[in-house]
């Protein structure tokens, strides 16, 4: 019997049939177990001479079958029937198919990945411009600006002192060339013991009197807002200078181990609309971010203030 070309190994079973179909002879019953001579081979697979290359189902079992007729004097004499087991190249196959879907799917989710991480690198890059952009801002605030209300001040100041009290007058023409060079309130890296001397410093270098109030004993997480601490004070000192007849300001510290309150008041008079400026915003995000609530006292008549308060929310003692 010739080998079919369509199978890399012989068949696993062949049936030769009469030309209607009767089997007349095979070489192996697998997997058709009641296959007898005689019998019409339609009855074991249907619709076999339907077409000469397809597959036949038989229980859990996939064959691949071909039909080839036999001629005999120019015609159809019979039929050769031969099928081979291709159950594990189906599944084989089928699970290929599902893998290279799986892939495909996998491939489009990482490009789809690809497509959002460039556009957050993008929004990074942005945001990281924006950060600088800020962080300039704020430095023109906290140094150019304030120095510029120092200045202003000490001009005021000069013109009502400068036949009333000369010797202060040259004094503060001094301040004046000194803010110029260097202002005293942007120092940087400067190093404290504790919030008291923070403070003390604070009030040392204010135009204005500043009486300071400090109840309990200072918590170590404190330790980490002095520079926000100081910040705080300067804002609200130049924001006194710039928008208030403030001569006077009163810092209030209610210490424990749980929490750190720091209050900063006038003794103006304020009226009006309260609106944050730049350099309020920008303290009052990062209160927040430091984990710290902001209030502001804004009462018509009543001097401006600012109360800032932090809980120990990691537990650490003195």
């Amino acid at each position: 019997m010739e080998k079919s070309r369509i199978f890399k190994s012989m068949p696993d079973t062949v049936f030769v049939t009469d030309a209607f179909g009767y089997i007349l002879d095979f070489n192996r019953s697998y997997p058709y177990k009641n296959a007898k001579k005689g019998m019409k081979i339609t009855h074991l697979v249907p619709g076999c001479f339907d077409t000469s290359d397809d597959t036949v189902n038989v229980g859990e079992k996939i064959f691949k079958k071909q039909v080839s007729p036999i001629h005999s004097k120019n015609a159809v004499s019979g039929y050769t029937v031969m099928l081979s087991d291709v159950t594990e190249l189906m599944t084989l196959t089928e699970q290929r198919r599902e893998t290279k879907n799986k892939l495909n799917n996998l491939v489009e989710e990482l490009n789809q990945k690809n497509s959002e991480l460039q556009e957050l690198a993008l929004q990074t890059k942005e945001l990281t411009e924006h950060e600088e952009q800020l962080r300039v801002a704020q430095i023109i605030h906290d140094d150019i600006g304030h120095s510029i209300t120092e200045l202003f001040t000490i001009a005021q100041m000069c013109i009502k002192l400068r036949k009333s009290d000369p010797e202060r007058y040259l004094k503060l023409i001094r301040d004046g060339k000194e803010i110029c060079r260097h202002s005293s309130f942007t120092e940087q890296h400067h190093q404290y013991d504790s919030l008291e001397e923070l403070l003390q410093y604070f009030a040392h270098l204010s135009r204005i009197k500043v009486n300071i109030s400090i109840n309990g004993t200072e918590p170590l997480f404190l330790k980490d807002k002095y520079a926000l601490i100081e910040r705080i004070c300067k804002e609200s000192y130049h924001n006194t200078l710039d928008h208030s007849f403030a001569d006077m300001m009163t810092i209030t510290a209610e210490l424990s181990e749980s929490s750190a309150t720091v209050s900063i008041t006038d003794n103006g008079s304020f009226h009006g609309e309260f609106e944050k400026g730049f350099g309020l915003s920008v303290i009052e995000n990062d209160v927040i971010s430091s984990g710290g609530e902001i209030k502001y006292q804004t009462k018509n008549g009543q001097g401006f203030g600012i109360t800032v308060t932090w809980r120990n929310q990691h537990g650490q003692e003195n």
